[in-house]
C-alpha cells in the first residue's frame, strides 16, 4: 500500500486482532516482523505501527531489500564516504542515520546478502555503525521493523538468513492474510481509492455500484491491496460516470479493449502512461499483439516506451561484439530492473541470488 492509503483501519477480524496487539506492545522497544503474500499490506501494518507509537514525530524510513546488490543495499542503510566505490562521488547518509529516532522498515529482508546480514546484525546489537569506506562510529537509536512474503523459517534452515540475525529481528511476529481472506476489507479500500485517483485525476467519482463491488469482492486478488488499488486507478482513469461500474473493469479483455480504445487519443499523455502501467501484463501482451494486424489505430500509435515494456522485444539484449561475461551482466540487470525482488529475478533465470548478483557487478577489471 502506499503512504496515502496507510492509515485506513480495516474492518475484517484479522486486521482489528493485529490493531489490537499491536496497541498493547506499540510503545516498548520490541520489534516487529510482518508476514504475508506480496502486496498484502505490509507497510501500511508498519507506518500503522509508526502512526501509533511514540516515535510518530520522528522519521518513518522504508528499505525494500530486494531491490539492490549487495553493495549498494550496504550502502543504502548506512551510507558511504566519498570513493568507497565507484559510483560514490560523494558522501551519502544511509536509512540508518536517517530514521535516527524513528522506525527503519526493512522490506523483503531475506533477500539481503550475507555480508549486508551480518552488518545488520552489529547495529541491532550495538547501535553503531560506520560508513562504507569510512573511520567515523555513528551511533543511532531506530526501532526496526521487518517483513517478508517468503517462510522465513525455511530460509533460516535453508541458511539463506542467518538464525541470529532472525531472532534478533524476531519479536512480536504478525501475519497478514490474504485479501481474498478478508473480503470485508474490500469496501473501503475500495472507496479509498477512488478519493485517491478522483483527485489525481480531476474527476468527480463519488463511488461504486453495488453489482461493481459484489463483484470485486468476488475477486481472487492474487496481488492482493497492490492489485485492486491499480484495478481502481485504471476504472477511475477510463470511468464517464460518477459512480464505477461493472463496465469500468477489464473482466473480458475484447469489450474493454474496445472501450479503451474509444477514449485513448482523449486522454492526457499522462494518464496514458498512468493507465498503461497498470493494465494486467497479459492485458498489455494482448493488445501489443493486436497491433500489427488487425489492432485498432490508437494502438498502433503507442509510444515504443510501452511497446518495449511489454513486448518480446524488452527480452531482447543487443549482444554484438559482447563477451560471454558482458551479456550475463546484461541479462541479470535487465532481470533485476523487471522484477520486485532479486530472489524472483534470480528464479526467473532458475539461478540462486548471488549468482545474479555476480553477474549483475561483473567489470572488466574482474577479468
Amino acid at each position: 500500500m502506499n503512504q496515502q492509503s496507510a492509515f485506513i483501519q480495516l474492518p475484517s477480524a484479522p486486521m482489528q486482532a493485529i490493531y489490537n496487539t499491536v496497541q498493547q506492545v506499540v510503545k516498548s522497544n520490541i520489534p516487529f516482523f510482518i508476514t504475508g503474500e506480496t502486496g498484502v499490506g505490509k507497510e501500511g501494518i508498519a507506518r500503522y505501527i509508526h502512526e501509533t507509537s511514540p516515535r510518530r514525530d520522528k522519521p518513518f524510513i522504508a528499505i525494500n531489500c530486494g531491490r539492490f546488490s549487495a553493495e549498494l543495499l550496504q550502502s543504502e542503510l548506512f551510507g558511504h564516504e566519498t570513493g568507497a566505490f565507484t559510483s560514490a562521488i560523494r558522501q551519502r547518509q544511509g536509512a540508518f542515520e536517517a530514521a535516527d529516532g524513528g522506525i527503519l522498515f526493512l522490506d523483503e529482508v531475506p533477500e539481503m546478502s550475507l555480508d549486508a546480514q551480518k552488518m545488520l546484525l552489529r547495529v541491532l546489537d550495538t547501535a553503531t555503525f560506520t560508513r562504507l569506506g569510512g573511520n567515523e562510529v555513528l551511533t543511532v537509536d531506530v526501532h526496526t521493523i521487518a517483513a517478508t512474503n517468503r517462510d522465513i523459517v525455511k530460509a533460516v534452515n535453508d541458511t539463506e538468513f542467518r538464525a541470529d540475525l532472525y531472532y534478533r529481528l524476531k519479536g512480536l511476529m504478525l501475519h497478514l492474510p490474504p485479501l481474498r481472506e478478508r473480503t470485508e476489507d474490500i469496501s473501503p479500500l475500495v472507496e479509498a481509492f477512488i478519493n485517491e485517483f478522483s483527485a489525481e485525476y480531476g474527476k468527480s467519482v463519488t463511488g461504486i455500484n453495488s453489482e461493481a463491488l459484489k463483484r470485486l469482492e468476488q475477486a481472487a486478488w492474487p496481488g492482493n491491496i497492490r492489485q485492486l488499488r491499480s484495478t481502481i486507478q485504471t476504472a477511475v482513469a477510463l470511468t464517464t460516470t460518477d459512480e464505477l461500474e461493472l463496465k469500468d473493469f477489464p473482466d473480458i479483455y475484447p469489450e474493454f479493449i474496445q472501450r479503451l480504445t474509444a477514449i485513448w487519443q482523449t486522454l492526457p499523455s499522462e494518464t496514458q502512461h498512468a493507465i498503461w502501467e497498470t493494465l494486467p501484463l497479459e492485458m498489455q501482451h494482448a493488445i501489443i499483439h493486436e497491433i500489427p494486424t488487425r489492432g485498432p489505430e490508437p494502438w498502433r500509435n503507442l509510444p515504443t516506451s510501452y511497446i518495449l515494456k511489454t513486448s518480446e522485444a524488452a527480452e531482447r539484449l543487443n549482444i554484438k561484439n559482447m563477451n560471454q561475461n558482458q551479456i550475463l551482466r546484461a541479462v541479470a540487470q535487465k532481470r533485476i530492473e523487471q522484477y520486485t525482488s532479486l530472489r524472483e529475478a534470480a528464479e526467473s533465470l532458475n539461478i540462486d541470488i548471488r549468482t545474479l548478483q555476480k553477474y549483475a557487478r561483473w567489470r572488466e577489471s574482474d577479468n
